[in-house]
């Protein structure tokens, strides 16, 4: 069954967001299990209290189902759901079993919505304890040292250099802020537009792979759609280009398509899998056994639990570290900060 993932037309239609798609696969999945057709379910889902997404979305979807085209190319035209998805509902179509592989895909993205909310958890406290000190620190440097520098200028006491060099630095904010500000703006828009060149992704991708976590990452999503695409019947080599569908790392989709292609030469999955540096080695031991055994859906799905759970326990450990961390980087800081006033605070005080 050679299925490879949709590509999809530039379009101004907006995509569905994580919650939509659990929503849509779910609701599709019960509609579909009590018997309904596709376009009974396409019309049953309209009749419910839907985003504004949906409401531009499934009427197209629905009118494209009518008129003879089938639910996959229907919802490739209304460039609206990611490629996984559709290429993994043509499964569902080709092996007339649609319910169970919406139920997959509900269970799928339920779980990556799991995972993207400790993700958020791990990283949201420790971004708000380092962006209210930094906001301390500039809110000292522009307002409390100014007047400090009154006080000691019309003194005749030299001042020491880590106090002299944050007061001509808190000069330089206040004079220069409006340019300093344009400036960030400016480098936070070449950042993006680089980010979205094919040199910026190239090296992101490189310098992601070089991050455990993030190598982490993406273990777990290789794994996780594997898993899935296998248990759906896809064989190994088709499974493949369906990941490329749920992985924007760039480097790790050439890599896929050239472990399809060695594949296609006659080498075995664990084989090819194997060259890849970053892939976990628990995934790599396991497909080779799966390979000598003929049970590599079995093991690949064993293997995606493993790395399920070191990932997540990874991902605690991260907010666990980031934060004290974060933390004592800012302190000190700070402390830098209270050293330059209370240093020469307490020279002026003594020559009194």
């Amino acid at each position: 069954m050679a299925i490879k993932p949709p590509k999809q037309k530039n379009s101004a239609a907006k995509k569905l967001s994580l919650s939509e798609l659990i929503l849509f696969c779910r609701n599709f999945f019960y509609l579909l299990n009590a018997g309904l057709l596709v376009e009974e379910a396409l019309l049953a889902l309209l009749q419910q209290n839907l985003s504004r997404s949906f409401k531009i979305t499934l009427p197209k979807v629905r009118a494209d189902v009518i008129s003879g085209e089938s639910l996959s190319k229907a919802l490739t035209k209304s460039n609206a759901f990611p490629p996984f998805l559709i290429a993994y509902i043509t499964v569902g179509e080709e092996t007339a079993n649609l319910a169970e592989v919406f139920q997959k895909l509900a269970e799928y993205y339920e779980e990556k919505a799991v995972v993207k909310k400790e993700i958020t958890s791990a990283l949201l406290y420790p971004a708000m304890v380092m962006a209210m000190m930094l906001g301390v620190i500039i809110l000292a440097m522009v307002t409390v040292l100014p007047g400090y520098a009154r006080i000691f200028e019309t003194s005749d006491m030299t001042l020491p250099r880590l106090t002299e060099w944050l007061m001509n630095l808190s000069r330089f904010i206040i004079t220069n802020g409006h340019l300093i500000v344009i400036v960030i703006f400016l480098l936070a828009v070449g950042f993006v537009f680089f980010v979205k060149s094919l040199r910026g992704a190239e090296y992101l991708a490189l310098l992601e792979l070089k991050v455990p976590i993030m190598r982490a990452g993406i273990n777990y999503n290789l794994a996780l759609g594997l898993s899935l695409a296998l248990k759906a019947g896809v064989l190994i080599s088709d499974a493949l280009p369906l990941c490329e569908g749920i992985i924007r790392n760039v480097q790790v989709k050439k890599d896929l398509r050239q472990v399809h292609n060695d594949m296609a030469l006659g080498e075995d999955f664990s084989v090819a899998i194997g060259r890849l540096p970053y892939i976990n080695p628990i995934f790599i031991g396991l497909a080779k056994t799966g390979d000598k055994t003929g049970a590599l859906p079995l093991l690949i799905e064993k293997s995606y639990e493993y790395i399920s759970v070191e990932y997540k326990a990874n991902l605690k450990k991260f907010a666990k570290l980031a934060e004290p961390i974060l933390t004592i980087v800012m302190g000190v800081l700070l402390a830098v900060l209270m050293l330059a006033v209370v240093l020469p605070t307490f020279e002026l005080a003594m020559a009194f």
